[in-house]
């Protein structure tokens, strides 16, 4: 089978990542406007693509270097976005350290993985990274419904608890990155993770 042109962008992968940029977009205007139904509808829409996009990328033998770059940087867009807007909304459990924590870590891995990216060596997402975007993913869902519902004192606990958790995933997910990016910058060869071998793809 071909290999994939590293020179196309329009594939099947890179275009649901782009319509995932355009929903991200909506989903913003949904939460300023406080239509938190129609917001929670195309967050799982959204998320449901981002699934899609890697199984489609590797399916259709469409994985690309560009790819590997803009499909987490559209998560980290939509993630970011949706916890900043969080924190402007009084009782949803998201605090201005929390906006900060994800907004930081996410510029700075991004730039490392397009510095790494860029010398031709694929920085895909570890386990950490991935339960990372999990829980984020659960921690809107869990903000959305407690703004839709208005649950009892209990879920809100949860949902400050699931909150909390992809707060602390974030950061150590970013620290687990950046120490595994070091000798990359510095010109060796990271060591191995658990369950990896060598020439083994990240992701």
């Amino acid at each position: 089978m071909a290999g994939p042109d590293p020179t196309r962008f329009w594939n099947v992968p890179n275009a649901l990542t782009v319509g995932r940029l355009v929903l991200s977009v909506v989903l913003f205007a949904l939460i300023a406007r406080g239509w938190y139904v129609a917001a929670l509808a195309v967050f799982v829409v959204a998320a449901v693509s981002d699934a899609l996009d890697g199984y489609l990328a590797r399916r259709l033998n469409q994985a690309t270097a560009l790819g590997r770059q803009l499909d987490p940087l559209v998560d980290k867009v939509m993630v970011a976005g949706a916890f900043i807007y969080f924190a402007t909304i009084e009782g949803t459990g998201v605090a201005p350290w929390m906006v900060t924590a994800i907004v930081v870590r996410e510029l700075l891995i991004q730039g490392v993985r397009s510095l790494i990216e860029g010398r031709g060596e694929p920085f895909g997402a570890n386990l950490a990274g991935k339960l990372k975007t999990t829980f984020q993913c659960l921690a809107i869902v869990a903000v959305l419904l407690a703004l839709i519902a208005r649950p009892a004192p209990g879920w809100l606990i949860a949902r400050d608890v699931i909150t909390r958790i992809s707060v602390i995933l974030t950061i150590y997910s970013g620290v687990g990155y950046l120490a595994l990016a070091w000798p990359m910058l510095r010109g060796a060869s990271p060591p191995l993770r658990a369950g990896e071998v060598a020439g083994g793809a990240r992701d």
